[in-house]
């Protein structure tokens, strides 16, 4: 299958290399428009472009990877699926749910199937998690929380950020994690979000001599089909951080995650106990990010493909109907909009 990357930083550092670990799968292509050169590794064998039409008018892709910010999401993806071609689309899918409504149309009018990478679904430890879940472990679930912390002040004090800290291109926390944490709580419910508040905030304004105004920080909470609460929050312009803590409370136990290294399971009044994960052999020629990122996102390529080749959605896969709803979200958020 013919491939083609749109962006130069995480299409080209991360998936780049993974989707070239896949079977049926090569990238033949890439457009990282004005900012990126190629690495030296990545020269041979692939034509690079600055231009990401004229990439697509000719490379006779089958697949395209748009990796670039937001902001270009929606006229890259349109221009794609009117040439037939089938997508996975960074998050966040769409600047707004107009556009993400009418790509949902779009790909329908043309049959091209359209993934949004949430990539988050397909890590191990959120599989077990979410086997756990459905088998009822911990009853009827009440609550589930997800407070992330990382220790970027230094970064956020001494260096610019470019176009991630301008709220205008959805730059900022909310956009890079809190739209897998959102999607998260929907997709191991299995039942929309009814109701959110929440308060985006940006402690470190000024850094790397540019003035921000994209969140560095958000608290969110809010109700799943009306009756499962949560609560989401994360802060980024501190000094000490305690990384990833997510924790599901149900009717009959707790669930914890912790750095999604450790995945434990407390049922009724017994103490927790944690439980063993059966992982797959990571490829070691990978960098450590890369191998980082390995299982969930060579999993979701996976699963693309056989999407694409037999018209099999795996019921774990976020297509476009997810970006659609996660956007809607993010616009209650970021515009006090209605759901």
């Amino acid at each position: 299958m013919r491939v083609g990357i749109i962006g130069g930083g995480f299409g080209l550092r991360v998936q780049y290399p993974i989707i070239q670990t896949h079977p049926h799968m090569d990238v033949v292509s890439v457009c990282t428009m004005n900012r990126h050169c190629l690495h030296e590794t990545l020269q041979q064998g692939i034509n690079h472009y600055k231009d990401w039409k004229k990439m697509i008018d000719t490379e006779q892709l089958q697949i395209l990877f748009v990796s670039t910010i937001a902001l270009h999401h929606y006229s890259i993806v349109k221009y794609a699926i009117q040439k037939g071609i089938h997508i996975v689309c960074e998050k966040p899918f769409m600047m707004n749910q107009d556009q993400s409504l009418e790509i949902i149309n779009m790909a329908k009018q043309y049959d091209v199937k359209v993934v949004v990478d949430f990539e988050w679904r397909y890590f191990p430890i959120r599989q077990r998690a979410k086997e756990l879940l459905d088998k009822q472990k911990i009853g009827d679930i009440l609550h589930i929380e997800h407070h992330i912390s990382r220790a970027r002040y230094e970064t956020l004090t001494n260096e610019a950020l470019g176009w991630m800290g301008k709220k205008e291109k959805f730059g900022g926390m909310l956009g890079a994690l809190g739209t897998h944490m959102i999607d998260n709580v929907r997709w191991m419910t299995s039942q929309e979000i009814t109701y959110v508040q929440g308060m985006l905030h940006t402690h470190i304004q000024n850094g790397g001599g540019e003035r921000r105004d994209a969140d560095d920080a958000f608290f969110i909470h809010g109700l799943i089909n009306y009756h499962i609460s949560f609560s989401l929050q994360l802060l980024s312009g501190i000094h000490h951080e305690f990384n990833s803590m997510l924790k599901v409370f149900g009717t009959k136990g707790t669930l914890v995650i912790e750095n999604d290294q450790r995945i434990l399971l407390g049922e009724s009044t017994q103490a927790f106990e944690e439980l063993n994960l059966e992982l797959s052999p990571v490829p070691y020629h990978l960098s450590p990010e890369q191998k980082a990122y390995y299982p969930a996102l060579y999993a979701l390529i996976d699963k693309t493909y056989i999407y694409i080749t037999t018209d099999r959605v795996d019921r774990d896969l976020p297509t476009a109907v997810d970006g659609h709803f996660n956007q809607q979200i993010l616009e209650q958020l970021l515009y006090k909009s209605n759901l």
